[in-house]
């Protein structure tokens, strides 16, 4: 699985833009680099994954990244993507994140001074252009373990208003702060999450919250969780967006990591028909694994995976079986009758398409070289990327696709 992640990121500049239908603007994202490895890796795939990557995972803008990457990314997603759309993006970048269970800590950013300049520089590539902000997972909830938590102590309210008040200069921004949807069920932590969204937004202009995010929560749940809080709010001026990626099948347990029961959600849109819920967007890469969920502290509902992060096929599969695109679309499932023959077409073309790439870039390269016009100097060739696409009915699992090393 580590060399999976390795060839995501060699191939992650082969994507392209992603689309989901919106009522103002499209919302976009580019694909996760996840996608691009396991396509290669996981050819029966591709079919799948190429159905996920048209309809919009939001795109991670984190401090996890080395050296500088993340302005990367933000510049990739912004020069991806028309101005007619609307940028769709996870900021992950707190000074010590994830301060309880710490299964996210790690990053570049260590003081409020690194964690603004960090916000500053996506504000500064985004400009005004329309953009969909999901502002830091988990850390208002962890705010609502109280005055003593870890979450107080290591600044998370005045870094999450630094960040309010960069990222509200942009008038087209709209900005969903993450509140931990776990907080709301109960009427009393309710009016606490509740009191801290408003201490943190009278720092600037909010849109409103984000529920499930990286969960497997049912969407009417959700829904109460989103009236829990206008509640306890007092108001509805905040609306709510619903993280659908992995919850189709509503699981209701306390589980949160590699739920075998999990499908692929309903697709990004802002076209809900739920008068309180904004959006329906995919956070989580579907078939990126929640970690190795082997411990004690996790029940059988999870499935043991590789870290966190990496692409996990067995999930995939199952997400995919699961879900909408299969319970709802009735595209085929992995397990189609006659699609094994379709999966095997796919592995013998990719490979094909290498051969072909590689042979005719060879020949070219050598004949360009010699000829008497490029003796002085050596010219390096340009190769054409060939894509094949599979049939509809081209996604029966065979099993792990052999590793590929090209070397050119």
């Amino acid at each position: 699985m580590r060399g999976l992640f390795t060839a995501s990121l060699v191939f992650s500049v082969l994507w392209t833009p992603q689309y989901a239908t919106a009522d103002d603007a499209a919302l976009c994202s580019i694909p996760p680099s996840t996608y691009a490895g396991a396509k290669l890796q996981f050819p029966q795939f591709q079919f799948a994954i190429e159905q996920l990557e048209h309809r919009g995972t939001a795109t991670w803008y984190t401090d996890r990244e080395i050296n500088g990457e993340h302005v990367k990314v933000a510049e990739r997603l912004v020069e991806a993507c028309d101005n007619s759309t609307r940028l769709t993006a996870v900021i992950y970048g707190l000074p010590n994140k994830d301060c309880e269970a710490g299964y996210s800590s790690g990053g570049n950013n260590t003081n409020s001074t690194q964690y603004e300049a960090f916000v500053s520089a996506l504000a500064e590539v985004v400009g005004d252009r329309k953009a969909l902000y999901i502002l830091e997972p988990d850390a208002v909830g962890l705010l609502g373990s109280g005055p003593d938590s870890c979450a107080e102590k290591f600044g998370y309210r005045d870094n999450l208003k630094r960040a309010i008040r960069i990222l509200a200069k942009n008038p087209n921004a709209d900005i969903y702060l993450d509140v931990g949807f776990w907080r709301l069920a109960d009427p009393v932590k309710a009016d606490a999450i509740a009191k801290i969204v408003r201490n943190i937004t009278s720092a600037g202009r909010v849109k409103g919250i984000t529920l499930n995010t990286s969960n497997y929560q049912g969407t009417n749940a959700m829904v109460q969780m989103c009236n829990n809080f206008q509640t306890a709010y007092g108001s509805k001026d905040l609306g709510c967006i619903i993280d659908t990626s992995r919850n189709y099948n509503a699981y209701n347990g306390s589980e949160w990591c590699n739920v075998r029961s999990g499908g692929i959600g309903h697709p990004p849109t802002s076209k809900t028909g739920i008068d309180n819920i904004d959006y329906f967007v995919w956070v989580k890469p579907p078939g990126e694994s929640d970690g190795e969920c082997d411990g004690d502290d996790h029940t059988s509902d999870a499935m043991v995976g590789p870290e966190a992060g990496l692409f996990f096929p067995e999930e995939f599969e199952l997400l995919w079986d699961q879900g909408y695109f299969v319970q709802e679309e009735g595209m085929p499932s992995f397990g189609s009758d006659d699609s094994s023959s379709q999966s095997a077409g796919v592995i013998v073309a990719t490979c094909l398409a290498v051969v072909v790439v590689v042979v005719v870039g060879g020949i070219w390269f050598k004949c360009h070289r010699f000829s008497p016009s490029n003796t002085e100097k050596p010219v390096s060739p340009a190769f054409t990327t060939i894509v094949t696409t599979p049939r509809r009915n081209s996604l029966r699992s065979l099993g792990s696709a052999p590793s590929l090393e090209f070397k050119v």
